[in-house]
């Protein structure tokens, strides 16, 4: 993507502002607390701060809407809109548009390993899942045939993730094809994909034909925790995209992530090809990972995603040892581990990881007793989300729900996808998942 056009346009409203005020004599009679001692550019909603979802009733001329438009330009959206609640809410939010324009249609064709704020926004706005599996476990990749065949006339939008925790990704575009010669949105969960519009090759979910996307931009781009992104592509959704967002959101939102989002904008502007030289780094350290003996399962460019089942082992086990050389991984598991890159990742890290994978070869991870392989819980679903989720409910050991009705979302985190969903009957499969995961009870419908 050719940004270096916007580097001198690409201003930072809402930092300007922020320490404009911190340099004031202001006294401070006005929230939070601690009147800038814990932090002087942290404020509420005073004059000339902007209000995040009110960006719409002054003629978008706030600090807070001039910064969404420059990140709007960065990603080639129709609109962007700052969360500070992740991309929980930017997943709430989407869905929340989809069920305004959506005609009473009232069913959301989803990838079975969605995150929970997917089901839970189902349960809050009354939505129903239908679920498309894909070939693994875990996994994001599922199939745009799939999906044509679970569209009907009750059908909202389709919902998928990607990337997902492993590093794996759907065809977009193909999926898009099939979205949108039904008229249907295709609402993308991109939580671990922000950097993807910057990468080598562009496979960001709004180029590759997606209507409303869900970006984490702190997973991967030098922002603080809590913030994200809602990028739409169709125009149909921007006018209400605002008041969709503050049905669910905190209505304190923190200008110190406001502040580190509006300065992101800046920093991709003037450094248009870093994200793509961290990129090139994590493929460079994959070869050399092939090279030494490790096994890897195909995964986007900012993760490694060693499959130690394929070397007798677990990612428990390389987690473990990684972490005795002080290097934290993302995410592991009975199968797999992950590193997971981002903007601030040194030529250092990538050079100690080098050096202690060559001095501990994955037979230093070997495990006499592997894990049984995984399955798909498959199970009937026995009433809505919703309908689950507000019935009455108790709390039963795991292994005494078998036949009962699951009454919330089970998802160990991470990675924050339930292996059970609200309103599905528990099978013994998927009560065995639970308990080899550490969950000890559940909540059942009574």
């Amino acid at each position: 993507m050719d940004i270096s056009n916007l580097i001198e346009e690409m201003t930072t409203p809402i930092h300007d502002f922020l320490v404009k005020n911190s340099e004031s004599h202001t006294i401070r009679c006005y929230m939070p607390g601690h009147k800038g001692t814990e932090d002087p550019l942290d404020i509420t909603e005073i004059d000339g701060a902007d209000s995040l979802y009110d960006t719409d009733t002054n003629g978008g001329k706030g600090i807070i809407a001039q910064s969404e438009k420059n990140a709007s330009k960065l990603f080639g959206s129709k609109r962007t809109l700052y969360s500070c609640s992740g991309s929980t809410l930017a997943i709430q939010t989407m869905l929340t548009l989809a069920k305004l324009r959506g005609n009473g249609k009232d069913h959301v064709i989803a990838g079975r390993y969605s995150h929970r704020s997917f089901i839970n926004s189902c349960v809050l706005l009354g939505l129903i899942p239908s679920w498309v599996y894909p070939e693994e476990y875990l996994c994001a990749a599922v199939t745009p045939e799939s999906i044509e065949a679970k569209i009907n006339s009750r059908t909202l939008a389709v919902f998928i993730n990607s990337i997902d925790y492993y590093g794996g990704m759907s065809n977009i575009s193909a999926i898009a094809e099939v979205c949108h010669s039904h008229g249907i949105p295709l609402l993308v969960d991109n939580a671990h994909g922000a950097y993807l519009k910057f990468a080598p090759v562009d496979l960001h979910p709004m180029t590759l034909g997606a209507d409303m996307c869900a970006d984490s931009a702190h997973k991967t781009l030098p922002v603080l925790t809590g913030g994200a992104y809602l990028h739409i592509a169709n125009e149909k959704y921007c006018a209400m995209a605002k008041e969709a967002m503050a049905l669910t959101a905190t209505s304190s939102p923190s200008y110190l992530i406001l502040d580190s989002l509006d300065r992101c904008n800046r920093t991709i502007a003037e450094k248009p090809f870093h994200i793509a030289e961290i990129c090139n780094k994590v493929t460079a350290l994959k070869r050399h990972c092939a090279d030494m003996g490790y096994v890897l399962s195909q995964s986007d460019y900012m993760k490694v995603t060693f499959d130690c089942a394929a070397v007798h082992s677990t990612g428990f086990a390389m987690a473990e040892m990684l972490k005795e050389f002080g290097i934290e991984c993302e995410y592991a598991d009975e199968y797999r581990c992950v590193l997971l890159f981002g903007s601030g990742s040194t030529d250092v890290d990538f050079e100690t990881i080098k050096t202690v994978l060559r001095a501990n070869t994955p037979r230093s991870v070997f495990v006499r007793d592997l894990p049984s392989p995984p399955v798909h819980i498959r199970t009937q679903t026995a009433c809505s989300p919703a309908k689950a989720y507000f019935s009455g409910k108790v709390r039963l050991p795991v292994m005494m729900t078998v036949g009962k009705v699951c009454a919330g979302a089970v998802a160990p985190c991470p990675p924050g996808i339930p292996l059970i969903m609200p309103g599905e009957v528990v099978t013994i499969d998927a009560a065995r998942a639970l308990r080899d995961k550490g969950i000890a009870d559940i909540p059942i419908v009574v």
